[in-house]
């Protein structure tokens, strides 16, 4: 990556260490000290530039406060490790997309993933030894797991369609994902070994994505185009199996808004979930309660706020 394509911040040791990244060829991170971060934390992607970097939003004050990443590719869908100290994310700072993680307090960087073809969507397993990510190694789209270190890379899915957008159960037992055509998607659930693979959604006039599970494990919240446009629905778990069921209970807690919603994440605590909403033009960062009320914006500014990741100390 040319030295040209990244905006250098002082002080000196923060330039010389970012010319330290850029011989790696890894994406830049303006990282502030532990001791500075914040508690509650909300890591998502902000193309205020023109590409997309990493942001870092104090989740009690709704401000941000740090930039985590600096450059002229695209850093996208991040995800925390479970002790909130790393981010996992998927950049093509290197031509195609790899997956990276940040040590947010360090600056570390590391590339778990190093292919001809483009890894995205990481998600970390609760106990912290893997991330599940969606890769078309094969020139098709499939779920992976891997261990942290990138190592040990594993294939779950085998379908001819689309799977991909993974998101592990607060118990680490099972992976939710979307599989199916792009007009008519489908969440599924599987075992985390992508044994036993069952239907939560199968509306055939829909397409659904983006799921979300509950830190309680008892909802999935996830994006759906049943009701016309974008919005984001919660359904209980308990259906998973009968997908007649889940989308005849599938509740809608966007239905007020005609723009489209994406990206839902819970809070730690389950009181709030956080999504993506384009409401004036541009998408933003909202926040309303788990049951659709209170809904509250959180950023303004130029260009689009998405892929909102929450994590919360204790």
């Amino acid at each position: 990556m040319p030295m040209s394509n990244v905006r250098l911040h002082k002080p000196v040791l923060i330039l010389m260490f970012v010319i330290g990244l850029l011989s790696l060829g890894v994406p830049v991170l303006l990282a502030a000290q532990r001791s500075t971060l914040p508690s509650s934390r909300v890591v998502f992607s902000w193309n205020r530039d023109g590409d997309f970097d990493l942001f870092l939003l104090d989740g009690d004050t709704l401000k941000v406060v740090a930039q985590l990443t600096d450059n002229r590719a695209s850093d996208l869908s991040p995800t925390w490790s479970p002790d909130g100290s790393q981010i996992a994310f998927s950049s093509n700072v290197s031509g195609n997309y790899e997956i990276y993680t940040i040590d947010i307090a360090t600056g570390k960087s590391s590339v778990l993933t190093n292919n001809n073809w483009d890894d995205l969507y990481p998600a970390w397993s609760p106990d912290g030894s893997q991330i599940a990510f969606t890769s078309n190694s094969d020139s098709n789209w499939d779920v992976y797991v891997m261990d942290i270190g990138g190592k040990g890379a594993t294939r779950l899915t085998t379908s001819d369609v689309y799977e991909g957008n993974p998101v592990w159960s607060p118990d680490g037992s099972q992976i939710a994902f979307v599989s199916g055509r792009e007009a008519s998607r489908d969440i599924l659930v599987m075992d985390a070994n992508g044994s036993n693979v069952q239907p939560l959604t199968t509306l055939s006039t829909s397409a659904d994505f983006s799921p979300a599970w509950s830190p309680a494990g008892d909802q999935i919240a996830f994006v759906s185009n049943r009701s016309g446009n974008p919005d984001i629905f919660v359904v209980d778990v308990g259906c998973i199996g009968d997908s007649d069921v889940c989308d005849a209970n599938a509740v809608n807690l966007t239905a007020d808004n005609e723009g489209a919603d994406s990206d839902p994440a819970w809070s730690n605590n389950a009181f709030h979930i956080l999504f993506a909403s384009v409401r004036n033009d541009t998408a933003e960062l909202w926040k309303m309660n788990a049951d659709g009320s209170d809904v509250q914006q959180l950023t303004t500014g130029e260009g689009e706020e998405r892929f909102p990741a929450i994590w919360v100390d204790g």
